[in-house]
């Protein structure tokens, strides 16, 4: 027998808004059955065995909150989407701490209804799901850099073949694009492993007092120096410094540090003995160093600090790493929150439109408040920062696509890579534009602008059939 359809239970005292959502749940499909109160819903559960309750709060007798709490012990796996026409701050947290599926504010906006019933009830493909994951003995989880995109594989070649080294590195990339978790690789991975790894913001150094917290100072350099302090360059010995934001340094810091990269020697502030240490300098920008003009950065500094250069593409350069990304992250916040997160189709969509100014960090943030706001453990469109309206086609992104299958031919079919790049770009674009004209020929050859002799030449060489 083919499945029946999924059957809702509405618990609703108001005949005119149970009338409003059996209309519209018969309508897309579903079976309904309403009752009025609680004890009734109850009987009804244990009898139909219901996919999904939608309840009110105020009902006579028992309330839509008791009925909640009594579902979720008796029937654990069915969900319950809460209603009500008196929408506190109060009782939507006390939906969620009962553990209702989601809350959803009278009057019912019946559009949005249907997109949650159609979550509760797993409908909406899933693009990407995690677990909690066991928490990891002595604390964090190890950093980790996602991506396998070509520029992305650029980067790890880099972090390998300088991580065995001591020369310095200067990572770039816009903000939130990982350069600390590069930064962490490279120390990770090398024979300072076990030693210190300090990061240092130097644009968030107080004003004034950069080069003592670099170098430490005496007792009594300055008027609040009681004792003496150790510097991040003394705190790191043995191990890597990492210097991040290393453009926003002021000009005696610069020298201050030039003059330390040439023997690992400093001076703490108000001090005459020199001190000797044995650091790796790993320094980090999102600026370009030689536009910082007269009085910037020194250029004979930047020389120093660039020995190796990595840098690290922006998200919306490598957008096939996205759903990896994604993964990742949703792994991540399932763990902290302890429960399973998923992320529908729809949902993904919106992500690959946006233009993620913020770049990865962005991408994080907008997960973690989403993952919040799905109780039920679903993620869609209308639990993001962002929505289609911010999103747009990303430029960017069709370049990215065109490096990934450049270097895919380049490896796979040396000789041959110009004629089947051309070959995989005219396919996928005939195809896209023949499924929107429903297989019409002579419509797709006037979209594309080109003969339909020439289109139908084409389709038989590419062995793509009608429609």
């Amino acid at each position: 027998m083919p499945d029946e359809a999924a059957l809702i239970l509405v618990v609703d005292d108001d005949a005119a808004v149970c009338w409003a959502l059996e209309q519209a749940l018969s309508t897309s499909g579903y079976r309904v059955q309403v009752v009025a109160d609680a004890a009734s819903a109850k009987r009804a559960v244990r009898r139909h065995h219901p996919d999904l309750v939608i309840t009110d709060v105020r009902m006579p007798g028992e309330s839509g909150f008791d009925l909640l709490s009594s579902l979720h012990v008796d029937h654990p796996a069915l969900p319950v989407v809460v209603s009500t026409g008196y929408g506190t701050m109060e009782t939507a947290v006390e939906a969620v701490q009962r553990g209702a599926f989601d809350y959803l504010p009278k009057p019912l906006d019946l559009d949005r209804t249907l997109e949650v019933v159609r979550r509760a009830l797993g409908e909406d493909p899933l693009a990407a799901a995690a677990h909690p994951q066991p928490s990891v003995p002595g604390g964090e989880p190890e950093p980790t850099i996602v991506g396998s995109t070509p520029a992305m594989q650029e980067v790890y070649r880099r972090i390998a073949a300088a991580a065995g080294t001591d020369l310095g590195v200067l990572i770039t990339g816009q903000s939130g694009t990982g350069k600390e978790l590069v930064a962490r690789s490279l120390h990770r991975f090398s024979k300072r492993r076990d030693a210190p790894f300090i990061a240092v913001n130097c644009g968030a150094l107080p004003d004034g007092l950069v080069e003592s917290e670099l170098f430490g100072h005496e007792a009594g350099a300055f008027t609040d120096a009681k004792t003496r302090k150790i510097g991040r360059v003394e705190a790191a010995n043995g191990g890597t410094l990492f210097l991040d934001e290393v453009g926003e340094l002021p000009p005696p810091a610069q020298v201050k540090l030039l003059r330390f990269l040439e023997d690992q020697r400093f001076t703490r502030v108000g001090g005459e003995d020199e001190t000797q240490v044995e650091v790796r300098i790993v320094a980090a920008t999102n600026r370009d160093l030689s536009k910082l003009g007269t009085g910037g950065f020194r250029e004979d500094l930047a020389y120093r600090l660039r020995v190796v250069t990595i840098h690290l593409p922006r998200l919306v350069d490598r957008l096939d790493d996205l759903p990896a990304l994604v993964r990742f992250v949703l792994g991540r916040i399932a763990t902290r929150l302890s429960r399973q997160i998923a992320i529908t189709g729809e949902a993904m969509e919106v992500l690959k439109r946006h233009q993620w100014p913020g770049n990865v960090r962005e991408l994080k943030h907008v997960l973690e408040e989403a993952a919040v706001l799905a109780q039920g453990g679903i993620i869609g469109p209308e639990h993001m920062a962002i929505t289609k309206s911010d999103s747009g086609p990303a430029p960017t992104s069709l370049g990215a696509a065109i490096a990934a299958l450049g270097a895919r031919l380049v490896n796979q079919h040396p000789g041959e890579v110009h004629q089947r790049a051309i070959d995989e770009i005219e396919s996928a674009l005939f195809r896209e534009v023949l499924a929107r004209t429903g297989g019409n020929q002579l419509r797709a050859a006037e979209i594309l602008g080109i003969n339909r002799i020439t289109l139908k030449k084409r389709m038989d060489q590419l062995g793509i059939g009608k429609g």
